[in-house]
């Protein structure tokens, strides 16, 4: 078993082959927060690394399944390969009832034959970890990530997945409450005035954690809940590496530096997400995560339940259409016999016969609240967006109701008929002999026409704004659903990298640049297809800046 010792060498993976597909600002932000807060790690005593693969010895599987069997309770963390954002690797942090918990780095890259001994055992491990009744812990969606990992794990996973980055934001918030309220005890007030005790009120808030900066319901990253809720920092310029590489393999083409820094990021990410579980589920205040042992996070504890996040509920009523009682009665009042006759098929509905302006005021109040609904975005941000979006088939649309068949007319209402058509057969002669038009009065006072105004004429500017905005964002979800990321020179403009897609043909929706790499949106996975094929990966690096730098000149 291959025990992590690390604390000696942590500050020459550092300094030593910094990652070449960061700019030189992202590095200085970098070692900034580096310098700003305490580094997040964990002690190499208090956890053991084990590496999944097709060198793992038979032995070392046996004491991974012996342990597993007794553990009810993990975290889980993924990283994808960098160049064509294919799962590579799965790491898998056990919380064991004492310490020191393993840290399972499954390489799914360099697993054994399938139809090997070694092969059955990494799928009875997996078996024993997502069984029933196990906890699995993470940071963000994971029946998405786990996805393309069906072949290894039972699906659907019997185990409870718990997401526990939605609800950091309403712990924090919690958090920085009870700091402000602990804050205001520590002061000397002896008077009872309401005067005083309402000041108080307004004054507790904390001031030792800044509020947050995300918007309400947007999710956390991992890097930034450890920083403004435990004062620590994960260094996260390993996230975007050759995962499908080897990390224990002697003949891997990483260097031995590199290897080591992959390590040490893959162990601590997980185990980052280890050490939020109980703070969040147990509501932690900020001195207790201060003041925390070790021996605390790293082992089993009683579940608690976490409470439903705060959802906002659209309202959606269906419109119905009102028929207008004067355009009825002018219908009747027609003389025409060229006029258009109601086809049977044609029928009216009860609930149809109605003033329009009755469900006026109930459709503008219903409208309005529509209005004020916020849209809940759960990405990653930074996170890989929901592949599985379908669209949803909008309740607003009118429905038709469904045609109903008539019964046949009696013999009597046939004898009605009739006598209806001879009657209007001797007006039309009637009106002929006198010079009469039959449609003469309505001509002289026709019916004024009320013209409804469009809905989005009656909502005010700021609803205007706020659908706009909710429309957006429901655009956005499809820009990143097919995304491609690769190294960006830090001197490239999105204007040219733009033009380079174009010259390529690659018909993209949306480019932009984060953490100092070029994520494209692309349309649906043939395009996906077509631009790994033709794209290089070195396309966006300063060498080639330069060239498209020097040929924009010329042609000026």
């Amino acid at each position: 078993m291959f025990k992590s010792n690390y604390s000696s060498q942590r500050s020459s993976f550092r300094s030593h082959h910094p990652s070449s597909h960061h700019s030189p600002s992202h590095q200085s932000h970098r070692l900034h927060l580096h310098e700003k807060y305490s580094t997040f790690h964990v002690h190499s005593s208090d956890y053991e690394v084990v590496f999944v693969n097709n060198e793992t010895s038979t032995n070392t599987m046996n004491k991974l399944l012996n342990h597993v069997n007794t553990c009810k309770q993990y975290s889980i963390d993924t990283e994808s390969e960098r160049a064509n954002n294919q799962l590579s690797l799965i790491q898998i942090n056990s919380i064991p009832i004492e310490t020191p918990s393993r840290v399972m780095l499954f390489e799914l890259k360099h697993l054994p034959d399938q139809h090997s001994q070694k092969y059955e055992k990494i799928l009875q491990m997996f078996q024993l970890i997502f069984r029933l009744d196990n906890e699995i812990y993470s940071w963000g969606n994971m029946h998405r990530e786990l996805e393309p990992a069906k072949d290894l794990i039972i699906w659907p996973i019997p185990a409870e997945l718990i997401d526990i980055q939605p609800h950091f934001s309403v712990w924090y918030d919690w958090a920085r409450i009870q700091c402000g309220v602990q804050s205001l005890s520590h002061r000397n007030d002896k008077n009872n005035d309401n005067e005083i005790i309402q000041q108080h009120h307004q004054q507790s808030s904390c001031h030792c954690h800044p509020p947050s900066p995300y918007k309400i319901n947007e999710l956390w990253s991992l890097q930034n809940a450890f920083m403004y809720g435990c004062k620590l920092f994960i260094d996260k310029s390993c996230r975007l590496s050759h995962w499908s590489l080897s990390l224990s393999s002697s003949h891997s083409s990483l260097s031995h530096v590199e290897r080591m820094k992959m390590i040490h990021y893959a162990t601590h990410d997980v185990m980052a997400v280890t050490f939020l579980i109980r703070p969040i589920t147990e509501n932690w205040t900020f001195e207790k995560i201060k003041n925390r042992k070790i021996g605390e996070i790293f082992v089993a504890f009683n579940s608690t339940k976490l409470p439903p996040l705060p959802t906002s509920k659209n309202k959606k009523n269906k419109k119905i259409k009102n028929i207008n009682m004067q355009k009825f009665a002018t219908l009747f009042r027609c003389n025409d016999s060229a006029a258009e006759q109601i086809s049977s098929d044609d029928e009216i509905y009860l609930n149809q016969l109605i003033e329009p302006n009755d469900f006026k005021n109930e459709q503008n109040n219903n409208n309005n609240n529509n209005d004020d609904d916020e849209i809940n975005l759960l990405q990653d941000q930074i996170e890989p967006i929901d592949v599985d979006y379908t669209p949803v088939i909008n309740d607003d649309e009118p429905t038709e109701p469904t045609q109903q068949r008539e019964p046949e007319p009696t013999e009597q209402e046939l004898n009605d008929i009739e006598l209806i058509i001879n009657a209007e057969n001797q007006l039309e002669k009637h009106h002929d002999n006198e010079g009469i038009k039959p449609n003469e009065g309505l001509e002289k006072n026709p019916p004024k026409r009320k013209n409804k105004p469009h809905r989005h004429r009656e909502r005010s500017q700021a609803a205007r704004k706020r659908k706009n905005k909710k429309r957006t964002k429901k655009l956005r979800l499809h820009r990143y659903r097919y995304c491609v990321t690769q190294p960006l020179y830090f001197k490239y403009p999105m204007a040219l990298v733009r033009m380079v897609l174009d010259e390529y043909n690659i018909d993209y929706v949306h480019v932009k640049r984060q953490e100092g790499c070029l994520v494209v949106g692309l349309k649906n996975k043939l395009i996906k297809k077509q631009y790994e094929r033709q794209i290089p990966e070195d396309l966006f690096d300063g060498r080639n800046y330069q060239r498209h730098y020097r040929r924009q000149r010329r042609t000026r």
